[in-house]
């Protein structure tokens, strides 16, 4: 196997363990936390907000794969999410839970933004199915890790659980150490690769750091990415009280939730390779286009057999969301500084629209009985964020006098 395709699968599970164990296992523990401790969910769910760390230190945390590397970067966050996790099985306190979700939420982003990067690097001419298998980890765990690990609770404690994912996330450390490389070396390119691969010509058209935002173009991506981010706070979090508001059983509606993450999963490489085709910036539009029309789908399905369709089309349009906004950043701005570029996005991704979405989902909900009235704000968001996509412009073509000078030349 080439270090190309090993770096993949390092990166598939470390969103697995690191993104999945974190994101889809966090509700596997919340009963069992209450039962041992007596903590409530409030006080439980109070650690989510302490999350807000990841996206504050992602313009940092980008900064540093491209001054750096993503080896670095990526095994020195790996060992830090272990430790949340590892230590976890030890907590007695409350604030023991706080002080290691802020040791997760610190090691997080150094887990998932160097990828992009690596992928864009090493597989220029097929990047975007390459980013749709390395990110397909979280919704994997979802569907396997998630039972699999309920079992462990049920007959062997939450502590064991704890335990194995951090195991889980370490090895990973490792093996990134061993295997990640930043800039392949020659001959590791298969020429179908190296045709494209980023020397001196092809980066000297990408954007500084101070060059990306100060244009339009960065602003505009922003607001149509952010928006795309109202997709967890505002819809996927408010899904499952929705069919029980509706008169869906607790059973019934987490499944939904389960039909979505794998409808997710199966799409998520058929948008990269659909990227490849149509370019990042308009599979964007399609899939945010498709997610805003779900939501309205789902919204007026109610609680008949037709929320299954609606579901099944919302979920695969969200798989594309996960790969599409690096490759979009990606393909407007370039490699160079992609990870300094990459870090201000996730920042404001990653907080806005939780600050925002699950208090005004709540408040409608209060005011009127039902998230209808929210849906279809979200889904109105959905359709701006595309509309603000749509008029990017993709990455500027490098003059001839510009492939003359060498990178170095540039401020980066």
């Amino acid at each position: 196997m080439s270090r190309g395709w090993a770096i993949v699968w390092a990166s598939f599970f470390t969103t697995a363990f690191a993104s999945g164990g974190s994101q889809y296992g966090f509700g596997m523990f919340v009963e069992p936390l209450e039962q041992e401790f007596g903590w409530t969910r409030t006080q439980i769910n109070l650690s989510l907000s302490i999350g807000l760390i990841s996206g504050l230190l992602s313009p940092l945390v980008g900064w540093g794969v491209d001054k750096y590397g993503s080896r670095m970067i990526m095994t020195v966050s790996l060992v830090a999410v272990a430790a949340s996790f590892l230590l976890r099985a030890g907590m007695t306190e409350l604030w023991q839970w706080y002080a290691l979700s802020a040791l997760l939420a610190v090691g997080f982003p150094g887990t998932f933004l160097p990828i992009g990067k690596l992928v864009g690097t090493w597989f220029p001419a097929t990047r975007g199915r390459m980013m749709g298998t390395a990110i397909t980890g979280n919704n994997a765990f979802g569907l396997i890790g998630v039972p699999l690990l309920n079992l462990v609770i049920q007959t062997q404690g939450w502590q064991l659980a704890y335990t194995i994912i951090g195991a889980g996330v370490a090895i990973i450390a490792v093996a990134v150490w061993f295997i990640v490389r930043s800039v392949p070396q020659p001959g590791e390119v298969p020429s179908s690769e190296a045709r494209l691969t980023t020397g001196d010509a092809a980066l000297s058209g990408d954007y500084s750091f101070r060059e990306a935002i100060g244009t339009r173009t960065f602003w505009l991506l922003l607001a149509g990415v952010t928006c795309a981010g109202f997709s967890y706070p505002s819809f996927m979090t408010q899904l499952i009280p929705h069919m029980q508001a509706v008169g869906w059983g607790s059973s019934k509606a987490t499944l939904v939730l389960t039909v979505l993450a794998g409808t997710a999963l199966a799409s998520k490489i058929s948008w990269g390779l659909i990227s490849e085709r149509l370019t990042a910036r308009i599979s964007f539009v399609i899939a945010i286009s498709i997610m805003s029309s779900g939501v309205i789908l789902v919204t007026l399905a109610g609680s008949s057999a037709l929320v299954w369709p609606a579901i099944v089309y919302f979920g695969a349009g969200f798989g594309g969301i996960g790969p599409l906004m690096s490759l979009v950043v990606m393909e407007t701005f370039g490699l160079r500084n992609f990870g300094s570029i990459q870090g201000v996005v996730t920042m404001v991704l990653a907080t806005v629209p939780v600050l925002i979405g699950p208090i005004v989902a709540g408040s409608l909900f209060d005011a009127t009985g039902s998230y209808e009235t929210s849906f279809w704000i979200v889904s109105g968001i959905f359709a701006a964020g595309g509309l603000l996509v749509l008029s990017v412009r993709g990455q500027r073509i490098p003059s001839s006098s510009e492939l003359l000078v060498a990178p170095e030349g540039r401020s980066s």
